[in-house]
């Protein structure tokens, strides 16, 4: 049982986790290539450095060029790194025809580097490497290169070292063996079989990745795996300490100290206390938090998770911000509202990222700041393509004056507009509103009052329906709204002048379904997330979290929500972030993880849910091809 007071601490069976209560109410440069020969030998060759771009260049300018590199390998070599890094990109950008532009390219990944601008380093890197080939003299030395650029994010480090050839000189496989070593400590399982799958047989990270999955197979349990990889390991040459640890495997132990704890530590900012309705949603929601900090890593890491209450108050939101990014917070999660998610935002002197459940917007200060309930883009071109497979002519908007509603109708407008399909009006009531007719009417005239004129119909004329043009109006409205406007969408005679009914998440969400009479979602055509609803193989894992960590049986869906926002900060460390300053580029790679409620990525600085476009008729969702 969980004991909620200074530094209690907990170790549940899926791995270690430490809570802590606290309620507030008011690389070194590398060196340049200097190698030379003694006595009456001859240097070596320098190898052919390639030209960035084909074209004609004067005399003038690549005698610029050349004094501009000369200036940057004589700075680089005095260990002035970073004005090596503005004279070689000079040189890249303004002179990329001249003859050393190549040269300059390679040297600004080295100074780069060096600079600690890793993110430039490895731009560099990887360009130089799209110039030449495998055998070239420097391939090798860039592909390291890159490695070292992507410290912190140990499956891409293992993805550049892959690449580096059983050929390479031997201190550039010591190199690489080296650099495998740390990022293979760091990197997900999944991540090293991919890698292992991937890569060369004969690649000297191969017995690298073998005996660390031996040594993770051996400690779940199969000892069977773990024995074929650790002699794997031996055969493809394992030495030093992996060849130590391949052969503690196979007798069945791995060395002493060889699996560390990794610590991380978060927090939650909720309003614990004010609004009963909100401090009961909030302490909901901080249940999930809880079961993820406490169950979704495993037994190599060790969690800390600060609870604050800000009561509500703005002030004391951004002032806890403050506070826990000066600590060395990697993450924090709640804001359960726009306005509380920006000022927090706000608040920060860096990047320290920020997560809320249920935040409905996405257009918040700085970046690092990510919400479960944003825009879903994605979802809305597929709802577009739809709209355009089926023929409509025209839409029309039925929409909330909320952020989310309207940027999803900007992005539905925008989406459609590339399919030719014209937005004749967007219509809007006041958020919190109960009764639409103006709204729907308006949106009804826009799309039939022209057609149903020229026909000689009426408006109640559902004779001849089929002679009008396919046209549609979109509600991309919350499922609180949905309840209230779908039986009013069908009151004001919509189906009965062929005009379909699109529509966001909102009218799929299960709770919506149930509420609703079926007979007003019929037919509706909206987006669904994958892997929502509590068959979901991810909503069992929590369920049996959940059930597992508070010893009681989970009687409300709304912790699922805080469970997932701290799963994705979790998963960011699990795949190799070591703190605040890497969160954001582990975040950033986070990719197809299953949480209690959808499956999520993180897509340009914003949580996408994967969704697919379905058709609602009898509470049954039916997916469109």
């Amino acid at each position: 049982m969980l004991t909620r007071r200074a530094s209690a601490r907990t170790h549940p069976a899926f791995g270690r986790f430490v809570w802590v209560l606290l309620l507030a109410l008011g690389a070194g440069c590398a060196t340049p290539d200097t190698a030379g020969t003694g006595g009456d030998e001859p240097a070596p060759r320098a190898p052919e450095e390639p030209v960035l771009e084909a074209g004609p260049i004067g005399n003038a300018r690549q005698a610029e060029a050349a004094e501009l590199y000369r200036d940057a390998e004589a700075a680089y070599e005095a260990g002035r790194a970073e004005e090596a890094l503005r004279l070689t990109t000079r040189v890249v950008e303004e002179f990329p025809a001249s003859a050393v532009s190549g040269r300059a390219l390679g040297l600004q990944a080295r100074a780069a580097l060096g600079a600690g601008e890793e993110e430039t380093a490895e731009a560099a890197a990887a360009r130089y490497l799209s110039f030449v080939g495998p055998d070239h003299p420097r391939t090798t030395e860039m592909r390291l290169l890159r490695a070292e650029a992507l410290s912190g994010r140990p499956e891409e480090v293992l993805g550049a070292l892959a690449d580096v050839a059983a050929s390479a000189a031997p201190a550039e496989r010591e190199r690489a063996v080296a650099l495998g070593r740390e990022a293979a400590v760091n990197a997900a399982p999944e991540a090293l079989e991919t890698v292992l799958a991937e890569a060369p047989a004969d690649a000297p990270i191969v017995p690298v990745l073998e005996a660390r999955l031996a040594a993770l197979s051996l400690r779940s349990g199969d000892d069977v795996r773990a024995s074929e990889l650790a002699r794997a390991a031996l055969d493809h040459g394992a030495a030093g300490d992996d060849a130590a640890l391949a052969e503690a495997v196979l007798d069945g132990r791995v060395p002493d100290g060889y699996f560390t704890v990794r610590r991380l530590e978060l927090a939650a900012i909720l309003p614990l206390e004010g609004a009963p309705a909100l401090a009961e949603f909030s302490g909901l929601v901080l249940e999930g938090i809880e079961v993820a900090a406490a169950t979704a890593l495993g037994p190599d890491f060790e969690v800390e998770l600060e609870v604050h209450d800000d009561a509500g108050d703005p002030e004391r939101t951004a002032a806890l911000v403050e506070e826990l990014e000066q600590e060395g917070v990697s993450g924090v999660v709640g804001f359960l509202e726009e306005a509380a998610l920006d000022i927090a935002a706000g608040a920060r002197d860096g990047n320290l990222p920020l997560i809320s459940p249920t935040a409905r917007s996405t257009s918040f200060r700085g970046s690092g700041v990510y919400t479960l309930e944003g825009v879903d883009s994605v979802g809305l071109h597929d709802l577009a393509v739809h709209a355009a497979s089926r023929g409509f002519q025209r839409m029309a908007f039925v929409e909330s004056t909320s952020a989310l509603s309207e940027e999803e109708g900007d992005v539905f407008e925008r989406e459609a507009a590339r399919f030719g399909i014209r937005t004749v009006g967007r219509f809007s009531y006041t958020d919190g509103a109960t009764f639409f007719e103006q709204q729907i009417l308006a949106a009804r005239d826009s799309l039939r009052a022209a057609e149903i004129e020229a026909l000689g119909l009426t408006e109640d004329d559902t004779l001849h329906v089929e002679e009008l043009e396919p046209v549609a109006v979109f509600v991309p409205v919350p499922a609180e709204d949905v309840e209230l406007i779908a039986p009013q969408l069908t009151h004001f005679g919509l189906d009965t002048l062929g005009i379909e009914v699109l529509g966001t998440s909102g009218w799929t969400d299960s709770g919506t379904l149930r509420r609703v009479d079926p007979r007003h979602t019929n037919g509706v055509v909206a987006t669904a997330p994958i892997g929502s609803g509590t068959d979901a193989p991810g909503y069992r894992r929590f369920e049996e979290a959940y059930e597992e960590h508070f010893q009681r049986s989970l009687v409300s869906s709304v912790p699922a929500a805080g469970y997932d926002a701290a799963l994705l900060l979790l998963e960011a460390f699990r795949r190799g972030a070591t703190g605040p300053s890497d969160m954001l580029d582990a975040l950033e790679g986070v990719e197809e993880i299953e949480g209690a409620t959808g499956v999520f990525s993180v897509v340009d600085g914003r949580v996408v849910r994967r969704t697919h476009v379905v058709r609602i008729r009898d509470r049954t969702l039916t997916p469109i091809p």
